[in-house]
């Protein structure tokens, strides 16, 4: 077994969830493992993963001692506000 931690952080506070998981245990795996999803009441698919802030694939295999991290979506992405803004000019 090796002890990898899950964290989703919050402006004011942050979930540290602490795992054992298995040698061949991928970033989902342990995602679910954790129960981080269902503590936070967050889907996974509205978010960013990382492994010690570096972006990771969610069928990487987790190392011992990796943390992963959920980051949340930033509410205003430039590029989403960008495009949105070019969207609308081209309605008009």
């Amino acid at each position: 077994m090796i002890n990898i931690q899950v964290v989703y952080a919050l402006p004011n506070n942050s979930t540290v969830i602490d795992c054992n998981v298995d040698e061949q245990t991928n970033v989902l795996q342990a995602i679910t493992k954790s129960n981080i999803l269902t503590i936070c009441q967050i889907k996974l698919d509205e978010h960013l993963i990382g492994i010690y802030g570096k972006r990771c694939n969610l069928n990487e295999l987790v190392k011992n001692g990796d943390r992963i991290e959920l980051y949340r979506p930033l509410i205003n992405d430039p590029k989403e506000i960008r495009r949105k803004k070019a969207t609308q000019k081209n309605h008009h």
